[in-house]
């Protein structure tokens, strides 16, 4: 995301492609994310663990990185990519808070 725009060849299958591929790469990192080091017998939505992990690996990356590519060159900063980046995110913890799959990787 941080690479400048004329490192990547223009192929385009959809007109919405970078959305999707950015909606996508932030559902991971927040599914993947949120759960690291909560417990076993630890409900879910009461895990301050959850909500650090939340806010610090995937809601502050996905602002970040979109506002810093302002300082790339030939990238530009879109606020219609922040907030699928944001969607991203929520879509990924709302699904890791319906299936915690990787809920006790690292206890």
């Amino acid at each position: 995301m941080l690479t400048p725009g004329t490192a990547f060849p223009d192929v385009s299958v959809v007109s919405f492609q970078d959305k999707i591929i950015h909606f996508i790469i932030f559902f991971v990192l927040a599914y993947l994310g949120s759960g690291i080091g909560i417990g076993k017998k630890v409900e879910i939505w009461k895990a301050k663990r959850l909500w650090i992990n939340f806010i610090l690996l995937a809601f502050l990356p996905s602002i970040g990185l979109e506002t810093a590519q302002h300082l790339i060159p030939y990238r530009s900063y879109d606020l219609n990519d922040l907030a699928i980046n944001v969607l991203g995110v929520i879509s990924g913890l709302l699904g890791y808070l319906y299936r915690p799959s990787c809920k006790f990787i690292l206890d």
